[in-house]
């Protein structure tokens, strides 16, 4: 889903970006990855691929995003030898079967009115034992009084089609994945999923 005007500008300041450095070190806290080669889904302008890059020493980086206006954004922001930008749809992955050590979500699946092929694309694209390492929202987050009603009104998300937590955690199993670790808040949920 490509973001609306107010939701582009939500994620592209100064405090997307901090919010984005708090969560990626609660990731880095959950799991003993580094090195590989590792995807990002939903790039933005590429804050989460430096953290990415900074906390868990991939040897490639592999970030797309649906909107190329943000892939541009990266380009010119990120400078990283081992990074590259793509466009790319996170439901329909132009990757081999079994290429990534690890995938990272900055809250992008929430976003996603497939999800469910999403998620069997992260599990097709994941080698055995790899990580999918994230931190997302679910319908929850969007039905919490004040915040979560003002946001529902001002974004454009597929909230029809949106999983509840306990959704998606029933389905990562269902997709083959293992839930290694989870955290959660009222607002957000973080996960480590390992492929079966």
């Amino acid at each position: 889903m490509i973001m609306n005007k107010i939701e582009f500008w939500l994620m592209n300041n100064p405090v997307r970006a901090l919010i984005q450095k708090y969560e990626a070190k609660r990731m880095r806290e959950m799991t003993d990855f580094h090195g590989g080669e590792v995807l990002e889904i939903g790039c933005g302008q590429g804050v989460g691929t430096q953290l990415i890059d900074n906390l868990f020493s991939p040897k490639k980086i592999t970030a797309i995003d649906l909107d190329p206006k943000m892939v541009s954004r990266a380009k010119s922001k990120v400078n990283i030898k081992h990074a590259t930008f793509e466009q790319g749809d996170v439901a329909a992955l132009p990757y081999q079967d079994n290429q990534f050590d690890a995938i990272f979500d900055f809250g992008i699946l929430h976003h996603v009115p497939n999800w469910k092929d999403a998620i069997q694309e992260l599990h097709r694209v994941l080698k055995p034992r790899g990580e999918v390492i994230l931190e997302d929202l679910s319908i929850e987050s969007f039905q919490l009084p004040v915040l979560g009603w003002a946001l529902r009104i001002l974004l454009d998300h597929p909230y029809k089609s949106m999983y509840s937590r306990e959704e998606f955690y029933r389905y990562v199993g269902e997709a083959g994945f293992k839930v290694s670790k989870k955290k959660q808040n009222p607002f957000w949920f973080n996960m480590v999923l390992t492929k079966n």
